[in-house]
């Protein structure tokens, strides 16, 4: 596959959900084709009162140069829908993508998304690094944002020297029972992306970095567990905060 197809693809899996980690497989994908009936989609839902309240905060105690809720993110979402549902014979990659944002569409999980600005990256060989809050609901939980997401990261990586770091742990925030998952992918030597996942009884957080191409593991300064412990530190703040604007 082509550099320039591979920055599409990628570019196109990581839009609204701040995956930050998708490589894509040996086979060049379809590029689907759209139009504006597909993309109309289906109204953008109201911004919560949850929602905003989290935003202002996000936006005061992080360093963060946007913030977006569900309702900003809406036209992004309906476009990667689309393009992903309406792709002809879809790889497993883009058919675990069309799950993530089709269950977003579908159950509409009051979320806030923020980028962090380039001087407060975490990892400063990164490309960007966004934090996502999602409150669950009865039409999705937790549990079942944070899977769809880990589907497609999985899905996603193919090629047969790829390189899945998963850990889980437990922990308790605010005197709630919380699991913890942290990620590192790299493909063929490179590190494509660094994740950590917090998934509580009804708020998932996930802090998602993204690396340019060519970014050698080998060569990379930091210690993924360096990275872990002050991006986890990051989403835990986001949780606490998320669970003070119910």
């Amino acid at each position: 596959m082509t550099t320039s197809a591979v920055l599409l693809r990628t570019s196109a899996l990581i839009i609204a959900a701040g995956l930050g980690l998708t490589a894509c497989s040996s086979d060049e994908p379809s590029q689907p084709e759209t139009t504006d009936t597909e993309l109309s989609g289906p109204p953008a839902p109201e911004t919560t009162p949850e929602e905003t309240a989290l935003a202002e905060t996000l936006e005061s105690d992080f360093e963060v140069k946007a913030v977006e809720t569900l309702h900003d993110q809406w036209p992004d979402i309906v476009a990667m829908s689309s393009a992903l549902s309406n792709t002809d014979e879809p790889d497993q990659c883009q058919e675990a993508g069309a799950s993530q944002y089709n269950l977003i569409l579908d159950a509409e999980p009051a979320n806030v998304q923020a980028s962090f600005t380039d001087d407060a990256l975490v990892d400063q060989q990164a490309t960007g690094e966004t934090l996502t809050v999602f409150y669950a609901n009865d039409q999705a939980s937790a549990d079942q944002l944070q899977q769809v997401h880990e589907d497609t990261d999985t899905a996603c990586i193919t090629e047969d020297d790829s390189e899945v770091d998963h850990e889980e742990s437990s922990d308790e925030i605010d005197n709630q029972s919380v699991e913890i998952h942290t990620w590192q992918i790299v493909v063929s030597g490179q590190l494509t992306g660094r994740v950590v996942d917090v998934v509580g009884e009804d708020i998932y957080v996930r802090y998602a970095s993204s690396y340019p191409p060519q970014v050698m593991i080998d060569e990379v300064d930091d210690d993924v567990a360096d990275f872990n412990e002050e991006a986890t530190a990051r989403a835990v703040t986001a949780f606490e905060e998320a669970a003070a604007a119910q």
